[in-house]
């Protein structure tokens, strides 16, 4: 093993500092997080199908205007949302940068005779003009952008949504993580999340307190001696904040909830939705 390759890793990288190693397309961590999304009693990769099924409800009676409305997913992953939502009467695409998950979402489509559009790309390219109604990143992959991929998303949003159209968005909150979660943790195991080979996990939580910014670090060691990096950013926010970011784009008439079923908004919730409009 390389202890001082692994040692100079293991520092804390800069704010938004990428890692080069591929994540959602890698073929082993595709397949464990599409298990993940598919596990119905599994708060992962996405939420439970019972917040999923509140989610949806919510969505179809309390803030979609009608059934004659275009929606746009983001991050849609093996179309947990988008099933149900095509089910309901509604026109919608999906999109997603994990090509397993895609295929899935499309072989199941198919399966259930359902007219959805699913796209692989990454969403962040998207280049749409006044053509939905209805566009949402949910599941908080907000907070895992950078401070740029951001600002250029929401430009891409503002500008996909028709005049008067939605926008709806969940991040995690302030309250989500704290000192205690920071600090190391690891794991040995023969088949595991990182990897198909035997491996070493040692998992790393950094805080960018100016930054309101959490890091997971993992480094994965395989008994061949290739050490991977995966660096999983996840940037929080408050009701200020968000309002802050939001009202930089043009978006308006901002309605707060603690989370995407609708749950009243609430300064104590670990999660933060928000709906608002062009």
């Amino acid at each position: 093993m390389n202890l001082n390759k692994l040692i100079n890793l293991s520092q804390k990288p800069k704010l938004f500092e990428r890692s080069e190693t591929v994540f959602w397309d890698d073929p082993h961590i595709s397949k464990k997080m599409l298990e993940a999304h598919l596990n119905p009693d599994l708060e992962g990769a996405s939420r439970k199908f019972a917040t999923i099924d509140a989610s949806v409800k919510w969505l179809d009676e309390d803030i979609f205007p009608n059934k004659d409305i275009k929606i746009l997913d983001l991050g849609c992953g093996p179309g947990l949302y988008t099933s149900r939502l095509a089910k309901l009467g509604y026109s919608i695409t999906g999109i997603d940068y994990s090509q397993r998950s895609i295929n899935y979402a499309k072989e199941k489509a198919e399966e259930e005779n359902l007219d959805i559009e699913y796209i692989y790309q990454n969403y962040l390219t998207i280049d749409y003009e006044e053509e939905f109604d209805v566009i949402m990143l949910i599941y908080c992959d907000f907070g895992a952008l950078t401070n740029e991929e951001r600002d250029l998303l929401l430009k891409k949003i503002y500008q996909a949504l028709k005049a008067g159209g939605i926008f709806i968005t969940d991040v995690f909150s302030d309250k989500n993580k704290g000192n205690s979660d920071l600090g190391r943790h690891w794991e040995l195991t023969d088949d595991g999340f990182w990897n198909k080979k035997p491996h070493l996990a040692l998992t790393e939580t950094f805080l960018y307190s100016e930054d309101d910014t959490f890091l997971n670090q993992t480094l994965v060691m395989t008994e061949d001696k290739e050490i991977s990096v995966y660096r999983l950013f996840n940037h929080f926010y408050t009701k200020f904040t968000l309002t802050e970011v939001l009202d930089t784009f043009g978006f308006k008439d901002h309605s707060y909830y603690s989370d995407v079923t609708g749950k009243d908004y609430s300064e104590e919730s670990k999660t933060l939705a928000v709906v608002t409009r062009k």
